[in-house]
């Protein structure tokens, strides 16, 4: 059971470990693996796990979004007496808002993104005896939290899951709790886009990317192994002084692409088995017809056009936690060709 559970999460920690022998750096590279043990150790705890109900399955995701709410509270607080003492608007935004939680806000937006999806998804489909106001409520202050994190790439996400429940409502019959829905739906979009209208300070961040996704795969000196699991920080170093981008230099940027990232450090062979780790619950979903796991695992396709998740402990967790999640579900469950609300 182990092994059909997590054998595309044990194949990318294998092909980490194979890059330290021919790695220079060996230290960074134990520290990578060290970072990825929860595709190992994660999966363990799941085996434990008798039959995964679809009541388990969304016991997780009320968990994590307790635990969300807490830590959003933390840093909404914490920067409330911050403006109260120094009268600066700026503590309630971007990295200033989350350090007191010690988090990246990229990564607490992904969190976000994720409760407010599984909140929507509750809101259109969940026909039992959740309470339309108090999730209306929750989706207000994650949404509202989510644009402190001024992540504007990852507003790309929430367009997605915005296009599919609008898309939704428009080619089916319509109940009240789906029309309430759309309405929230529709006014996080308008919000969401007007805010990146006032919003100018990160607008210079995405031709940055282009260049650090260029730089990347310019660096690459084997398409077929890359250059190890750990030489990716001092190779890439090398490439940014000797074409004079001193300020990606000296900021020690990494690629911010998972795909070309596992590219440049493990070639085309981390390439597809990262192909796997990320499309192999999402294929299931499909299949399944599973509506909350397609847009849940769909989302880190995108999340992995922008950012590294993989290359932090707090995107390894946050991933391999779900990925086990649905995969402990889908095991458990015969696969259906009709519609689950899950």
């Amino acid at each position: 059971m182990l092994l059909k559970q997590a054998w595309d999460g044990f194949a990318f920690l294998l092909v980490l470990i194979i890059g330290l022998l021919y790695t220079e750096e060996i230290q960074v590279g134990w520290r990578v693996i060290e970072t990825s043990l929860s595709l190992l150790a994660v999966p363990v705890v799941f085996n434990k796990f008798g039959d995964f109900s679809k009541e388990r399955l969304h016991q997780i995701f009320y968990a994590f979004a307790l635990g969300l709410l807490v830590a959003a509270l933390i840093c909404l607080v914490n920067a409330e007496v911050a403006y109260l003492q120094s009268g600066d608007i700026r503590v309630f935004f971007f990295d200033r808002l989350t350090e007191v939680i010690d988090s990246h806000p990229t990564y607490l937006a992904y969190y976000l993104i994720t409760v407010i999806t599984f909140g929507l998804y509750l809101l259109y489909y969940e026909k039992k005896r959740a309470s339309p106001i108090l999730i209306v409520v929750l989706i207000a202050f994650f949404f509202l939290t989510l644009l402190l994190t001024g992540g504007l790439t990852t507003f790309v996400s929430m367009l997605l899951i915005f296009s599919f429940f609008i898309l939704k409502y428009l080619l089916e019959d319509k109940t009240q709790k789906q029309t309430i829905t759309v309405g929230v739906v529709v006014v996080m979009l308008i919000c969401m886009f007007a805010f990146n209208a006032l919003n100018r300070e990160e607008k210079n961040d995405y031709w940055e990317r282009f260049v650090l996704w260029e730089s990347a795969l310019n660096a690459t000196p084997d398409i077929i192994l890359g250059v190890g699991t750990g030489d990716y920080k001092k190779v890439l170093y090398e490439y940014y002084v000797s074409h004079k981008l001193y300020k990606f230099a000296d900021s020690g940027y990494n690629s911010h692409n998972q795909f070309i990232e596992i590219f440049f450090t493990n070639g085309l062979v981390g390439f597809f088995s990262l192909i796997l780790l990320l499309g192999r619950p999402l294929y299931l979903s499909v299949r399944n017809q599973n509506i909350l796991g397609t847009l849940t695992f769909f989302s880190f396709f995108i999340y992995g056009m922008t950012e590294v998740f993989l290359g932090r402990y707090q995107g390894v967790v946050f991933f391999v936690l779900f990925h086990q999640s649905f995969m402990t579900y889908y095991l458990s469950h015969k696969p259906t060709f009709s519609l689950k609300d899950v």
